[in-house]
């Protein structure tokens, strides 16, 4: 998906990458899901930003079928944020940055179960987060309710495990794999997590833990 130039300019980059076995590139929605549910890639490189609603169809279509998610962003304005925290995504690159080597970096990560992710966006992320948890620590506080409680109540042991590997960038059958559990276990633990931390995705997850001190600092990821 995206526009021409960006898309045949990923094409070629892929490959050009001996890792990469496959490449099938469309700008046509209808394509593009039958192509996710048909063949199952690895890796859905979906460039940002499009229309929003098709983009969500297209990365739910993704998460259904366990494929990973790589988010090709224009800038780290706030529109890109609200992007990366809207969307599914296992890793960030941005346009500005792209060249074959960050690509290939990029795809090495997700293999690896880490998350790609800028610095510049990872930086933006955390101060925006950290403004919204500010802004809301200010606010005179409101009539208890039990999604309230929910939301405020501590992690238990095994949903902190659970945390630090969504973290990492594991799907649900990783994490899964790694705990020793199902994998309708590990999916109730990202729901309880996502609940408990008030946030609609595992990218925003991940900063609200960070910034409140749930997860060690991770090294930035830089590429380009």
């Amino acid at each position: 998906m995206g526009n021409e130039v960006i898309r045949c300019g990923l094409c070629t980059m892929l490959d050009d990458l001996t890792t990469v076995d496959e490449t099938c590139a469309t700008d046509d929605f209808d394509r593009g899901m039958e192509l996710l549910r048909s063949r199952r890639p690895d890796v859905l490189v979906l460039p940002t930003p499009g229309e929003q609603h098709l983009a969500e169809k297209l990365a739910r279509t993704a998460v259904e079928h366990d494929v990973r998610i790589l988010l090709l962003l224009r800038a780290t304005s706030d529109g890109a944020l609200v992007e990366a925290v809207t969307l599914p995504a296992d890793g960030f690159l941005l346009e500005n940055d792209l060249t074959r080597d960050s690509l290939e970096s990029a795809l090495a990560d997700l293999d690896s179960g880490l998350m790609p992710m800028p610095g510049p966006l990872a930086r933006k992320l955390l101060a925006r987060v950290r403004r919204a948890e500010s802004g809301e620590a200010a606010k005179p506080p409101e009539r208890p309710c039990p999604e309230a409680d929910r939301a405020s109540s501590p992690l238990t042991a095994r949903e902190r495990e659970t945390l630090s590997l969504m973290a990492e960038g594991l799907s649900n059958k990783q994490i899964a794999r790694r705990l020793g559990i199902s994998e309708h276990g590990a999916k109730r633990h990202v729901a309880n997590i996502l609940a408990k931390l008030n946030c609609s995705n595992r990218t925003l997850a991940t900063a609200v833990a960070l910034n409140r001190g749930l997860l060690p600092e991770p090294r930035p990821v830089f590429h380009g």
